[in-house]
């Protein structure tokens, strides 16, 4: 089993949507178990509909909490570049394989809401690549691209945190 952690460009690694499907979230009760059967499940037919997908690309937001919510995200091709200046993000592998770039550049970077830029890729960035069971961290304002090799897919867990109010 693999244990390493790693701090780079405000993101830190721990090993052990131009157009997304997006499910609307109930507000969550105060505990939530998800299972692994049940996440298995849900991302086989996520997997099935991004496979179809001109984006390669589904994401569900699964629940919501004061400061946070979670979302499973599936994909079968690689995603652009993004910035989110007011969360940070929580990408736990769940299935398959990816390479995350974070830092760098954000090319032809547009904000399409407050707070929301996304361009077509990052570049100068730092690669980590990501199997089932690790995590990544990335703070608030780090450009960051999830990248998926061509016949592969990824499934993954993420924790969007707010970043605190100044």
């Amino acid at each position: 089993m693999r244990q390493t952690m790693v701090a780079l460009a405000g993101v830190m690694v721990m090993g052990a949507m131009s157009q997304a499907v997006i499910a609307q979230a109930t507000p969550a009760p105060d505990v939530n178990l998800r299972t692994r059967d049940e996440m298995t499940t849900q991302a086989k037919g996520m997997l099935a509909e991004a496979k179809k997908s001109p984006t390669g690309l589904v994401t569900v937001t699964l629940e919501k909490y004061p400061g946070h919510y979670t979302m499973l995200t599936v994909r079968s091709k690689d995603g652009g570049a993004e910035v989110h200046a007011n969360y940070s993000d929580f990408l736990v592998a769940e299935d398959g394989e990816a390479t995350v770039m974070t830092g760098g550049t954000v090319v032809d970077g547009k904000e399409l809401s407050p707070g929301e830029t996304r361009g077509t890729k990052v570049e100068g960035g730092t690669p980590h690549v990501m199997h089932r069971g690790d995590v990544i961290h990335i703070l608030p304002n780090i450009p960051h691209q999830t990248m998926v090799a061509q016949g592969k897919t990824f499934t993954y867990y993420v924790i969007k945190v707010e970043a605190p109010k100044e």
